[in-house]
């Protein structure tokens, strides 16, 4: 694990993957070698779930933009991942938090979802077959946790966690500890969730309510956390509200594609000459960290990261293998996405609305 990595362990008092995930987790899966699900909370949880085999891996979708970025594929990577061993695999449309936190009318989110966003999802490798949606309007026996929920959390303990109390703040939350929990009106079970560290308040909170709750018998829902895919500029995490700082998928224009990736900032030395001598920084390199999570070739990702850091290859060398890359990967994406929207099209996905719904699937 990197120094990073570490630190932000510590930092968030998180804990490490425990020898046990390897037995609710596709070791095969790029991320799991590489280092990019890293953390936990809590490995205990991890482990007896590791025991029984007995979990859901749930994650959600935030309709509010036409295209999804690379920060948005290493959650459905992380949900592949899980997707063979789980008993079964959900993703929630969160329409109603789109339109309390995002302004985006129902008909739009809806809209997003079932024309860009499923087919997206699908595309880049969900099993159609075994990925559950629905949509948060649809579903209204999140309201049954929601509530309840609303019962034993406090106003005070809203500001602590998130600085504010909006109402739309409260409404979302107590929404997202529904989705997050929903599979267990059904049976307890636990719950994978695979975020990033920014979600990390909205697992500790759900994690609390599951404490106090004197309605249901939930089993703990548990944060397994996903590095941060980096901004072009490297400060931060890649964000939709930066475009020329993040790649989207589809990128449309190759032209634009190039010059930012072009652009993205580079771990190599000041000059050529040093660069050959020293070889890059691959822990500061935005390039070499973007191929960790979008190269499939484990021993091409080895060679690169081998000849960049002993300078056998330059920056320039390695952007442009990563906008190849990126230009074929889009290009296969394009056949893919449009396979992807036919099913969606023709209600050809499992799209469900209550635990009624689901029931078939966990009984199977």
């Amino acid at each position: 694990m990197e120094d990073r990595a570490r630190k932000l362990v510590e930092e968030f008092g998180l804990d490490y993957l425990p020898e046990e995930f390897k037995a609710v987790v596709d070791e095969k899966h790029a991320y799991v070698g590489r280092g990019i699900l890293f953390a936990c909370r809590t490995s205990e949880d991890i482990r007896r779930i590791g025991e029984t085999g007995d979990f859901y891996a749930l994650t959600g979708i935030m309709p509010s933009h036409e295209k999804i970025h690379l920060g948005t594929l290493a959650v459905v990577e992380s949900m592949k991942a899980f997707q063979k061993k789980s008993k079964l695999t959900i993703v929630l449309v969160a329409d109603l938090e789109a339109l309390a936190t995002r302004n985006v009318p129902l008909d739009v989110g809806r809209k997003y979802a079932l024309e860009y966003h499923i087919p997206t999802y699908i595309a880049l490798g969900l099993d159609p077959d075994s990925t559950i949606f629905y949509f948060q309007s649809d579903n209204v026996d999140l309201q049954k946790i929601a509530f309840d929920a609303a019962r034993e959390i406090t106003l005070s303990e809203f500001r602590a966690v998130y600085g504010d109390a909006r109402p739309s703040r409260i409404v979302s939350v107590l929404q997202q500890m529904g989705d997050m929990l929903f599979p267990q009106l059904l049976r307890p079970m636990y719950g994978i969730i695979p975020v990033g560290l920014d979600q990390d308040p909205h697992i500790r909170l759900c994690r609390d309510y599951l404490k106090r709750t004197r309605v249901y018998g939930f089993k703990p829902i548990v944060g397994v956390y996903i590095r941060d895919v980096p901004s072009l500029d490297g400060r931060g995490k890649m964000s939709k509200s930066e475009p020329q700082k993040a790649i989207f998928i589809p990128e449309e224009d190759f032209g634009a594609l190039r010059r930012k990736v072009f652009k993205a900032f580079s771990g190599g030395a000041a000059s050529l000459e040093e660069q050959r001598r020293r070889g890059a920084d691959l822990s500061k390199d935005v390039p070499y960290k973007l191929l960790e999570f979008v190269l499939k070739d484990e021993r091409q990702l080895r060679r690169i990261a081998e000849d960049y850091s002993t300078g056998r290859m330059i920056s320039g060398e390695i952007k442009e293998f990563l906008f190849e890359y990126l230009k074929s990967f889009m290009t296969e994406f394009r056949g893919k996405f449009e396979q992807a929207r036919e099913l969606v099209r023709a209600n050809d996905i499992i799209l469900i609305r209550d635990r009624e719904d689901l029931k078939p699937f966990l009984s199977a």
